[in-house]
Formats: C-alpha cells, sequence, structure tokens
C-alpha cells in the first residue's frame, strides 16, 4: 500500500511587504509631525502661558476690587502685587463677606512672566497683549 503524502507549500519570504513598509512611514510621518512643531518652539508656548497667567490676575485683582480688597494700595513693585494677588485675602466686610480671591497655583517664574504683560494704571492693574517695556522709575515691567 502506498502512502499518500500531502505537502504543504509554506512560503518564506524575507523582508518586509509594500503595505507593512507603507504603514512604518505613516506612522514615522505622524509622530514626526506632532514632535517637531514643539521642538524649538517653546517661546510661543510660554508666552501663551504667561499672558494666560496675566489676564486671569488682573481679572481677579479688578473683582476684588469691585468687592472691596485693594490689592494695588500702596504697592508699587509689580510682582510683589501679584504675588499677593496669587495668594489671595478674604473679604471681611460688605455683600462679598467670607469670599476669597486668589490665583493660587503659580511659581515665581509665573508671576515674573505674566509681569510682562501687566502694568500699574492710577492704581489699577492694566492688561496688555504686547510685553510692558521696562524703564527705569516705571512701576510697569
Amino acid at each position: 500500500m502506498k502512502t499518500a503524502s500531502i505537502h504543504t507549500s509554506t512560503r518564506h519570504t524575507k523582508g518586509f511587504s509594500f503595505f507593512e513598509m507603507m504603514m512604518f512611514i505613516a506612522i514615522v510621518g505622524i509622530i514626526v509631525a506632532i514632535v517637531v512643531p514643539m521642538w524649538g518652539n517653546n517661546d510661543a508656548f510660554y508666552a501663551a502661558r504667561d499672558r494666560r497667567n496675566a489676564q486671569e490676575l488682573v481679572s481677579i485683582c479688578t473683582m476684588a476690587q469691585a468687592a472691596g480688597l485693594d490689592f494695588v494700595e500702596n504697592e508699587t513693585n509689580l510682582v510683589e502685587i501679584l504675588r499677593n494677588i496669587s495668594r489671595g485675602r478674604l473679604v471681611e466686610r460688605g455683600a462679598m463677606k467670607g469670599r476669597s480671591f486668589s490665583v493660587p497655583g503659580l511659581s515665581e517664574e509665573d508671576l515674573e512672566g505674566a509681569a510682562k504683560y501687566v502694568s500699574l494704571q492710577d492704581g489699577q492693574l492694566r492688561y496688555s497683549f504686547d510685553k510692558q517695556v521696562t524703564r527705569p522709575g516705571n512701576t510697569s515691567l
């Protein structure tokens, strides 16, 4: 009796298919497209962060002044004013009694960066989209 043997052809190919290579290139392209814009352009990121912090600090200062708190009183150092706003204070009388006004979680670097977009005019903080120029004798940074 003869035994029948069935030969299965197994193809062993070395290398990658065209589809696999194209998928690899597409994935690498996506990763590069994400990483390259972030790689040397940190200035725009920091400027946006500083402007956002400046807007928040000026808004809280304005709301606090409306509630009867004055973070600006007798203070000419802009960074110190922003530091006081960051620490916050509690309203002690009036309709807003017991309400706290603060911007917690800002580092010293955040405050100094925000000060570039804030000026002190007529006892009030003012936000400007453009950086403020430091001049000797001027209270703005």
